[in-house]
């Protein structure tokens, strides 16, 4: 019986470890969201875009790299972008790691348009490549909406 435990515990640690190892959905990228569940968001069907905030830095590139990849898949997903009254106020806000300029965080910020009340956050931190080759901003913008609008 002692055999049998040990190898049950040795299975159990390469599972852990390889679960930390096998990167998954957003390439790595830790991504979380968090919504008001008194909020129902899921009625509320137009948007528009509000001023993105970058701490240290201003990046207008990454800016309308995020809010392109952001209205499609809003648009997938039944929103549509108004240039009119909104129902929702969408804005990014980011964080470049200050000695190297690489995008360490990336939030997608929700508000009802008429009160600014966030209802809505989903953010990712790690190393986040903006280059157009990678994909990897596709992927985290991708990984970051999956959960909109909260069920």
């Amino acid at each position: 019986m002692g055999a049998s435990k040990t190898a049950f515990r040795y299975g159990c640690m390469a599972a852990v470890l390889l679960a930390f190892l096998i990167p998954g959905g957003c390439g790595g990228k830790a991504v979380k969201y968090s919504y008001v569940t008194k909020t129902g968001v899921q009625e509320l069907k137009n948007y528009q875009w509000g001023n993105a905030r970058g701490l240290y830095v201003q990046d207008p590139l990454l800016e309308a790299n995020v809010q392109f990849l952001v209205d499609r898949s809003l648009e997938q997903k039944g929103l549509r972008k108004s240039t009119g009254k909104a129902d929702l106020l969408v804005w990014i806000s980011y964080e470049y790691d200050s000695n190297s300029y690489k995008l360490q965080t990336l939030n997608l910020n929700i508000s009802k348009a008429g009160n600014n009340e966030l209802v809505w956050r989903g953010t990712a931190v790690g190393n986040i490549r903006t280059d157009g080759t990678s994909g990897d901003l596709k992927k985290v913008v991708e990984g970051i909406l999956a959960n909109f609008p909260p069920q």
